[in-house]
């Protein structure tokens, strides 16, 4: 969600030599923030705020600031956005991409709906390009879990979405 947070609810916190040896243990109840869906046709998606990930490294997005995600070298990354609210539909997504690769987008269990190859590589991992695709499939509506597949050697900024 772009900053942090706790989820209400029961916790129990263990203390001890290690997660074999519990010496002491209590709980306590959070009220906490409930998570809401993510608005992502008004604010779209930075990178480096997935839910969870595989493959993947979070890297330097500029030379002074910024995050962005990248494939762990050699290999194929993805990353994993809960709970999306891509409202009444998606028409089209875009990607600030630097370097060169793929970006291929599913909602989880299903088949890709966009996938972005830069058109050229950029001349370096600061060199940013938006990107845009129209989506490929019906479906991309309501509040769904988003799956990003990263290929090659890309740094990933930011996803964005148009609605028709």
């Amino acid at each position: 969600m772009g900053r942090w947070r706790v989820e209400p609810g029961r916790y129990e916190l263990l203390a001890g030599a290690s997660s074999e040896d519990v010496r002491q243990r209590t709980a306590l109840t959070l009220d906490g923030e409930p998570g809401v869906p993510r608005a992502v046709l008004e604010h779209g998606l930075d990178a480096a705020d997935f839910d969870e990930q595989s493959g993947t490294e979070i890297v330097d997005r500029t030379r002074e600031s910024g995050d962005a995600v990248t494939p762990v070298a050699g290999q194929s990354g993805e990353l994993l956005f809960r709970r999306c609210d891509f409202g009444s539909g998606v028409t089209e997504v875009t990607v600030e991409v630097a370097g060169g690769g793929t970006v291929d987008l599913s909602l989880d269990g299903g088949p890709v709906f966009a996938t972005l190859p830069p058109r050229t590589p950029t001349s370096g991992p600061y060199d940013y390009v938006t990107l845009g695709a129209p989506v490929a499939v019906d479906g991309v509506h309501g509040v769904q879990d988003l799956r990003l597949g990263l290929r090659g050697p890309l740094r990933l900024a930011r996803v964005g979405f148009l609605s028709g």
